[in-house]
């Protein structure tokens, strides 16, 4: 694990919490409320790319340290911590999903429906801080 920069992974994890915060406060709006305004919208999709690809980033980079691993994509990075017992299978079952998700705001947002954007968020930003919280306890230390 010396290898390992967990000032990186404290960074990126710092980032995660800090979007997952703000997501929270938007999604707590009644659905009418949050959709009558297309910029809660925006800013969730925002944070949510945000919150995704610092978990990705995370993931990278212990594949790259410890496993001396390169994932082709996210959904792949993720398979390989569980792989390793860094993280749980279920998790890595839903961070997965997410991941796929990204892909579609990414490359297909066209056809993202708001709602679906709205449930994902109130439903999926536990996984984050299960992904941290398993992420730490394997490095045997907060982050």
């Amino acid at each position: 694990m010396a290898e390992v920069n967990l000032s990186l992974i404290r960074e990126r994890a710092r980032e995660i919490r800090e979007q997952v915060d703000k997501i929270g406060r938007y999604v707590s709006l009644p659905d009418e409320e949050f959709l009558a305004d297309e910029r809660n919208l925006y800013t969730v999709l925002h944070l949510l790319l945000i919150s995704i690809e610092a978990t990705a980033a995370i993931c990278n980079h212990l594949l790259a340290r410890l496993a001396r691993r390169a994932p082709e994509s996210y959904a792949e990075c993720f398979e390989y911590l569980a792989g390793a017992g860094i993280i749980s299978q279920e998790l890595a079952s839903r961070l997965i999903q997410m991941s796929r998700f990204r892909n579609l705001l990414v490359h297909r947002y066209w056809t993202v429906n708001p709602r679906r954007v709205l449930k994902i968020a109130r439903t999926n930003l536990g996984d984050f801080e299960a992904f941290l919280q398993q992420v730490g306890a394997w490095l045997k230390g907060e982050i």
